[in-house]
C-alpha cells in the first residue's frame, strides 16, 4: 500500500498538503467532514484523488479509512492528535501530526512504548514550526562541538492578515502562558510575554516577536540534553492580539458550557465555528513572505560559534496559498513520502529531530519554492 491519507484535507493547510502530494505523484485519499468542501479539493487538487467523508471520533470508520493507506498525515485539530494516533495504531499505519501546542505533544510521547507495539511511527509536530524548525535545529547542533542554546524565530510581512492558519491554536497561543528552557529549567513566561525585537532576512527586517506556548519546548531539551537554553517566539499583528484578548474577556472563549435559549452551548466552540464561517468569506488579506530563523549557539574548535538558519518562503501564487501555508503543508508532504520510500525508519513516537536526516529532509526542502539560507559565525579569542 502506497497511499497517503490526509486527516482534515479540506482545511486550511490540509488542502496543500494533498496538493503537494498529488503533484509529487502520490495517491492521496482525503477524509474529511465537509463532503461539499471535498468535492471542491478533488476539482482543485486532482480528480484522481480518493475522498472519504469522515468524523473523527467515529473510531471504526477512522481505522477504515486509515487502514486505505500506509502513512498518514492528520491536519485536523491538535486536540485530536492522540486519537488519531490510537486510530493509526489499530490501523497498523505511520502517522504525523502538525504539532500538540506543547500539552499535547507531551501526552503523546508517552504513548512511545504503545507505538512501538504495533510496529508504526508517531512523529509530533511536522509542519513548519514545529517541524522544520526541529529539523533545522538538529542540523545546527550537528555543525557545532558543542551546543548550548537554540532560538527559533517566526516572521512575516504578510498585511490584513488576522487569522492566518486553525483559529484554535492561534487562540492557545495567545491566551495560555508560554514557556521557555532557560538555565537548564522550564520556566513559565505570561502569554505574549518577553518580547523582543528580531532582525530577520533583509526580505522581512526586524519585527517584534513574542514568547507563545510551542512544541518545541517539549522535544528540545530533551533530544539534546547539553542545552542550557531554548526559546520561541512569534511575529503578532497587535490587532490581533487585541480581538482574542477581547474575546477572552467578554468571556466568549470559555470552554464551560452555558445554557442558551434551553440548550448547552461551549462559548468557546460557537465562537470558532463562527469565525470561521465569517473568515472564508472574507476578502484575503496581502500574502507576503515568511521567515523561519533557527539559530544555535555553541562552541566549535574551541571557540563561541553561532549556527543561523532563515527559511523564507513566499505565497505559491500558481497555487493561491499564502506563505504560511505552503511553510506549514510542504515539510508534512516531504516527509509522509520519505516513510512510503523507506528513508524513515524509526517506530514508536519520535519528534522530527530523533527520527530524520535533516540532510536528507533539507535537500528535498530546498527542490521546493523556498530559499535556505545558512550562515557560521566563529569568535576567535586572541
Amino acid at each position: 500500500m502506497s497511499k497517503v491519507v490526509v486527516l482534515g484535507a479540506t482545511g486550511t493547510i490540509g488542502q496543500v498538503i494533498v496538493k503537494d502530494l498529488v503533484a509529487s505523484g502520490v495517491e492521496v485519499v482525503a477524509a474529511d467532514m465537509n463532503e461539499e468542501k471535498l468535492v471542491e479539493l478533488k476539482q482543485w487538487a486532482d480528480d484522481k484523488i480518493t475522498t472519504a467523508v469522515l468524523n473523527i471520533k467515529d473510531e471504526q470508520k477512522t481505522q477504515e479509512v486509515l487502514s486505505l493507506g500506509k502513512v498518514c498525515v492528520n491536519a485536523t485539530n491538535y486536540i485530536f492528535n492522540i486519537d488519531v494516533m490510537k486510530a493509526a495504531a489499530a490501523a497498523g499505519v505511520h502517522v504525523l501530526d502538525l504539532g500538540g501546542l506543547y500539552n499535547r505533544t507531551k501526552e503523546q510521547l508517552k504513548l512511545d512504548d504503545e507505538m512501538k507495539a504495533a510496529g508504526i511511527l508517531a512523529i509530533t509536530g511536522m509542519g513548519s514550526d514545529p517541524g522544520t524548525s526541529n529539523i533545522l535545529a538538529h542540523y545546527g547542533v550537528n555543525q557545532l562541538d558543542k551546543a548550548e542554546e537554540i532560538h527559533i524565530r517566526y516572521g512575516s510581512t504578510t498585511s490584513g492578515a488576522t487569522f492566518t492558519f486553525a483559529i484554535d491554536t492561534i487562540i492557545d497561543e495567545a491566551i495560555k502562558n508560554a514557556l521557555a528552557y532557560k538555565d537548564g529549567k522550564l520556566v513559565e513566561i505570561p502569554p505574549l510575554g518577553d518580547e523582543e525585537d528580531t532582525v530577520f532576512h533583509e526580505d522581512i527586517g526586524v519585527q517584534r516577536t513574542y514568547s507563545i506556548i510551542h512544541s518545541e519546548l517539549a522535544t528540545l531539551p530533551v533530544s539534546f540534553p547539553e542545552l542550557r537554553t531554548v526559546t520561541y517566539k512569534d511575529t503578532w499583528d497587535p490587532a490581533t492580539i487585541e480581538k482574542v484578548r477581547t474575546l477572552d474577556a467578554l468571556g466568549l472563549l470559555d470552554e464551560e458550557p452555558v445554557q442558551v435559549g434551553g440548550q448547552e452551548v461551549v462559548p468557546r466552540r460557537q465562537t470558532v465555528s463562527l469565525m470561521q464561517t465569517v473568515l472564508a468569506k472574507k476578502e484575503q488579506p496581502v500574502w507576503g513572505t515568511d521567515a523561519l530563523l533557527v539559530e544555535v549557539k555553541g562552541i566549535k574548535n574551541g571557540n563561541p560559534s553561532t549556527v543561523k538558519m532563515q527559511l523564507l518562503t513566499e505565497p505559491n501564487t500558481e497555487w493561491n496559498t499564502s506563505a504560511t501555508q505552503y511553510a506549514t503543508a510542504i515539510p508534512a508532504s516531504i516527509v509522509a513520502q520519505m516513510i512510503l520510500n523507506g528513508e524513515v525508519t524509526e517506530i514508536g513516537v519520535k519528534p522530527p529531530e530523533r527520527c530524520i536526516d535533516s540532510e536528507k529532509f533539507l535537500s528535498y526542502l530546498k527542490q521546493k519554492k523556498v530559499k535556505l539560507v545558512v550562515t557560521q559565525d566563529e569568535s576567535v579569542t586572541v
